[in-house]
């Protein structure tokens, strides 16, 4: 396919310089040659060559940086990303661990192009439409770095769907998935499931590893509320790590039948004589003020929602959300007790979501004191180059 040559207006080549892979349309001062999706080449208004990438030509983002300068965009530039990446994860990915992320778009430097591995199973998304016309290029690669695996396009995204790409799955390459189309997989040796076509994100919040690791650490003989549980993850990592009671709250019927399954994978027990986990169907929370009416307390509480703030223009809303849960938390910890806060929006910056966690704790009237800030795993590297990336944080806070 031939390139795409994109001129930039004057003085909008600074950023390219230094090496951020994004360039949005107001940049752009004329297209040249097809005007569909697939590769680019930019020069600078002085006609100095930048670099290449792929276009998205419905997007105002409109092309990604795939490499700088004189550098060819080729099945080699793509080998070698791809065997970097896999390098970094056989240094990072902790033992008796077979779900982790294999790629993370630009953190990994193939922009646009997500890929998960569940045991077996890799679920790949290419978020963008320039992304998926580099499909030739990416595709061929990971199959043949993961032979006998099922590769699986989960293409339900917001992105693909505004750029007029197909949402339907799709298997890549590889067998077709087993009914029900779950993948297990481990954990430092916990044993989970990947809802991989229906549930969240690729099927499971990989991103979250390290911080369910520390979960497990600080629960011996605790009692643990886990909110928005989703597939109760925090909850059966706590168990393992000793903790006394689980329970796990999720408005998601779907997703508390998960839950269920993963605690029967690691033989917890949540049914019969002295379960170890309860089941709470409810919204988060109205249940939390029927607990903190109710007086009760524990010892480890995790807040992990949905991301309440997916662009800009939510912010404001996302931190009256974000401040409302963790306020009704802190009222549930008991002397020592540890919050776990997470935010998983974008827009929302690590310092703007502590001043969220500060102003929860006036109106709570609870004191507490910061421990620790953490993120997403080591697998989920962020550029430095594109700070856009980093997008998970978590803030372990102690009662006083």
């Amino acid at each position: 396919m031939s390139e795409t040559v994109l001129r930039l207006k004057p003085g909008r080549e600074a950023p390219v310089k230094r090496r951020h892979p994004w360039l949005f349309t107001g940049g752009v001062a004329r297209r040249e040659g097809p005007q569909v999706a697939g590769p680019f080449v930019a020069y600078a208004a002085d006609g100095a060559l930048l670099g290449r990438g792929f276009l998205s030509p419905e997007s105002p983002l409109l092309g990604r940086f795939w490499a700088y300068g004189e550098a060819r965009v080729d099945a080699a530039l793509v080998e070698a990303r791809l065997d970097s990446a896999l390098a970094l994860r056989a240094r990072v990915v902790p033992p008796a661990t077979t779900g982790y992320r294999v790629v993370h778009a630009e953190g990994d430097g193939l922009p646009g192009l997500v890929v998960d591995r569940y045991g077996g199973v890799l679920v790949v998304q290419a978020t963008t439409a320039g992304t998926e016309a580099a499909r030739p290029l990416w595709l061929p690669a990971l199959a043949a770095r993961f032979p006998g695996a099922t590769l699986v396009a989960r293409n339900d995204l917001s992105s693909r769907e505004g750029e007029g790409l197909s949402t339907a799955p799709e298997v890549l390459a590889g067998p077709d998935l087993p009914a029900p189309e779950s993948a297990e997989f481990e954990e430092r040796g916990l044993k989970f499931a990947a809802e991989i076509l229906s549930g969240q994100k690729t099927g499971f919040f990989l991103d979250q590893r390290e911080n369910r690791f520390l979960v497990k650490e600080i629960s011996g003989s605790a009692r643990v509320l886990n909110l928005f549980a989703y597939s109760g993850a925090f909850g059966v990592a706590a168990l393992a790590g000793g903790a006394k009671h689980v329970v796990q709250v999720d408005v998601s019927a779907p997703a508390l039948e998960a839950a269920r399954a993963n605690h029967e994978r690691n033989g917890q027990r949540v049914s019969g004589d002295a379960p170890e986990a309860s089941l709470v169907k409810a919204d988060v929370f109205e249940d939390l003020r029927t607990r903190v009416a109710a007086g009760e307390t524990y010892d480890v509480v995790v807040t992990d929602p949905p991301a309440f703030a997916k662009k800009h223009g939510d912010v404001d809303r996302a931190c009256r959300g974000y401040k409302d849960v963790n306020r009704l938390a802190m009222k549930l910890l008991a002397p020592g007790g540890t919050l776990l806060a997470c935010s998983c929006s974008g827009p929302i910056s690590a310092d703007l979501f502590q001043k969220i966690l500060f102003g929860a704790s006036i109106d709570a009237g609870v004191p507490l004191r910061l421990l620790s800030r953490h993120g997403a795993g080591p697998d989920h590297p962020v550029s430095l180059d594109c700070p856009e990336g980093e997008y998970l944080k978590a803030f372990r806070l102690t009662r006083a």
